[in-house]
């Protein structure tokens, strides 16, 4: 990269400390480093992030996702040494975030007030899951228990059944990227003012902003959602469709009366399209379940492949659902130079993180393209891989000092 590149890197110059585990944060990290901040990730071997050990993901398809771009270092800040050299990073850092609860990082000797002592103008992001303050302050909490909490499994499922759970950390997502944008309008607001920044993010908020509609509708007319599955009030038929081969479905939603007209015309103009049933959306949202079962017996004879393409063609929205193998083949993916080779560790709980075996997989390129300020792929380390450069280069170690450390574990 030419010193033109990193010019034109939207957060070149920027250091950023980022300790903590799971999604929201390290997704924060990986914006961050995508935009060419220097993201330096700490770790322990001694006990290692859970999101490393699911098996999906230590093959390629999580943690270089999240943790891609970054410096990673292995710290143990729960000794003196460690400790030590922890503080002189936060010294020469811009930024420093956490998930970990105030109790935990005073416990460690690194609380707010020691942090902002050693670097008083530092942008200070602290993760938490349901809030600093509140009567909630003191819960731990996990992304999938937070999105009951944030009204989102209330309106997910099918009509008459319990509460569905999004199988994901669905609130999680949301936070990564709500972070970044708090960050650098608080480095930019240091850049004009010199003034520095302590924030509080919360997974349960940015769940609870997801279910607005719901809360508006009760606000103005005391309903509570219901769910309804995969229909949709305001279009019919609306829903996923079973479709030839093994768990293939076509996504279908018809809003108009145009886009029945053309869906019928599309599909043969069967006589029952012609009922009075489906004369109309009022008619066709009341007879949705035999519809329903009318375009099912259509979709079940065809691929989802040529379902999509030819209501597409007549102007019908349809898509077929995803697969991992669709994404993977995808040629439109593929024209974005979407998916990209990366490396891979297989982690073992009974090695050190530096004797792990990998190989090369593929992992997801950042979804913005900028033309002016891109946004880096960038290089995928092990746990520990860049402690050379940030203890001896950075922080100007000796040889020695590093040695020793590593030695009595403080930097392992």
């Amino acid at each position: 990269m030419t010193s033109q590149d990193i010019s034109k890197k939207a957060l070149a110059g920027v250091r950023v400390l980022e300790l903590g585990p799971y999604v929201a944060l390290p997704m924060t990290g990986r914006i961050l480093a995508s935009l060419g901040a220097e993201v330096i990730k700490v770790e322990t071997n001694k006990v290692l992030d859970e999101m490393n050990f699911i098996p999906a993901w230590s093959r390629g398809g999580g943690q270089p996702e999240f943790q891609r771009a970054k410096k990673r270092i292995t710290i143990d800040v729960r000794t003196p040494d460690g400790l030590e050299v922890f503080k002189e990073l936060v010294k020469v850092s811009d930024v420093f975030m956490t998930n970990f609860r105030r109790n935990i990082l005073d416990r460690w000797g690194i609380d707010f007030p020691e942090l902002r002592r050693l670097r008083p103008d530092i942008i200070l992001m602290w993760q938490t899951g349901l809030g600093g303050i509140g009567p909630y302050y003191t819960y731990k909490s996990y992304g999938i228990l937070v999105q009951h909490m944030g009204g989102v499994s209330l309106m997910s499922g099918e009509e008459g059944e319990p509460p569905a759970t999004i199988n994901t950390s669905y609130s999680d997502y949301h936070t990564g990227v709500f972070q970044p944008v708090a960050i650098m309008g608080a480095l930019l607001r240091r850049r004009l003012t010199g003034m520095p920044a302590t924030m509080e993010s919360s997974i349960f908020k940015s769940g609870a902003v997801t279910a607005g509609p719901a809360i508006l509708d009760y606000q103005s007319t005391g309903r509570m959602p219901r769910r309804i599955g995969n229909r949709d009030p305001f279009a019919a038929p609306h829903g996923v469709y079973r479709c030839q081969g093994d768990d293939r479905w076509c996504a279908i939603a018809v809003q108009t009366e145009e886009q029945w007209a053309a869906f019928c015309r599309a599909i043969g103009s069967p006589d029952w399209c012609g009922e009075e049933a489906f004369s109309s959306l009022e008619a066709r949202l009341d007879n949705q379940a035999r519809l329903d079962e009318f375009v099912g017996q259509w979709t079940a004879g065809q691929t989802a492949e040529d379902v999509m393409t030819c209501l597409q063609e007549a102007g019908v929205p349809a898509s077929l659902v995803s697969q991992g193998k669709d994404l993977y083949e995808s040629a439109h993916l593929k024209a974005r130079e979407f998916f990209r080779p990366t490396p891979f560790y297989l982690a073992d709980r009974d090695k050190p993180a530096y004797e792990w075996e990998g190989g090369e997989a593929i992992a997801s390129a950042n979804p913005p393209k900028l033309s002016v300020s891109p946004m880096d792929f960038g290089h995928y380390s092990n746990i520990g891989e860049d402690n050379d450069y940030v203890f001896k280069e950075l922080l100007g170690m000796s040889d020695a000092e590093v040695n020793r450390f590593t030695e009595n574990q403080s930097l392992f």
